[in-house]
């Protein structure tokens, strides 16, 4: 970090984290709803939106706040994104939330980001591209319309362009673009952005003294009618596992680069006919 190149900004920052279960841990209830009850880690996508969160922290200055909403052992990854350079972490959690879908899920944590920040703007919203459990990518861009934030997704770094605006780089199709965007901002992280940092000494010793602050919905002033199942306009008609039954690969290596070709796509031809 360099003092020089970077004002001090001290910006408000929020980065929210996901505990998953672990891929191979992954299953559902009969309702069709994820089970949580296994193993479970933060949502790697989640770590890389920390990481970019802590950086620009360390070179502006400000505060980093996690939050997450999910049963009381996601305390787990907060745990450790107190770890990794967290300031404070928060938690949503209540047995109302079950079974929400995105619609819900954003509108329950836009409500605890209004009560935690009680006023204070909030100048930078990371999240993560997309969780490994649901894959949507609609959470965070959710927060920010209830939020009334700009929002840059596929974001692969982030600089400072001066003390009102981010200078961003996002992936596209065709390649990235460069932006300005103006404070206050969402921004979702790329897995391609960083590679996240484990737990430092200082900040371990630190978070032994942290308190995870644990919040219900009505303590956040959310609605019975908003949250959970009750609150989401999408529900899980049916689960169906798919079992891939793939046959034996067959290499072509004999011979010269025309005969293994020539071989291929006569294989090709008898197996389609």
């Amino acid at each position: 970090m360099s003092e020089l190149k970077y004002p001090k900004l001290d910006l408000n920052i929020y980065v929210l984290i996901k505990q998953v279960p672990m891929p191979k841990a992954m299953k559902t209830t009969a309702e069709g709803l994820m089970d949580r009850t296994g193993k479970s880690m933060m949502n790697p996508h989640c770590s890389h939106a920390l990481e970019e969160a802590i950086s620009l922290k360390d070179k502006v200055g400000g505060t980093v706040t996690a939050l997450s909403m999910g049963p009381p052992n996601a305390k787990q990854s907060l745990m450790e994104a107190l770890r990794r350079g967290a300031d404070r972490a928060y938690l949503l959690s209540d047995r109302k939330l079950a079974g929400s879908d995105t619609w819900s899920t954003a509108e329950a944590l836009s409500k605890t980001i209004e009560h935690i920040s009680n006023g204070d703007a909030l100048d930078v919203l990371f999240a993560g591209l997309q969780t490994i459990d649901g894959d949507t990518a609609h959470v965070g861009p959710q927060c920010s319309a209830r939020l009334e934030l700009n929002q840059v997704t596929y974001v692969e770094s982030v600089d400072i362009f001066d003390d009102k605006t981010l200078k961003v780089r996002r992936i596209i199709e065709s390649g990235y673009q460069i932006l300005k965007v103006p404070l206050p901002v969402m921004l979702s992280v790329s897995h391609t952005a960083n590679v996240p940092r484990g737990p430092s000494l200082n900040s371990s010793m630190s978070a032994l003294n942290k308190e995870i602050i644990m919040y219900n919905i009505g303590e956040v002033g959310l609605p019975e009618t908003s949250a959970g199942m009750t609150g989401s306009p999408t529900v899980v008609s049916r689960v169906k596992n798919v079992v891939h039954d793939r046959g034996a690969i067959v290499l072509f290596t004999e011979g010269s680069t025309e005969e293994r070709v020539s071989n291929l796509l006569t294989a090709l031809k008898e197996e389609t006919s």
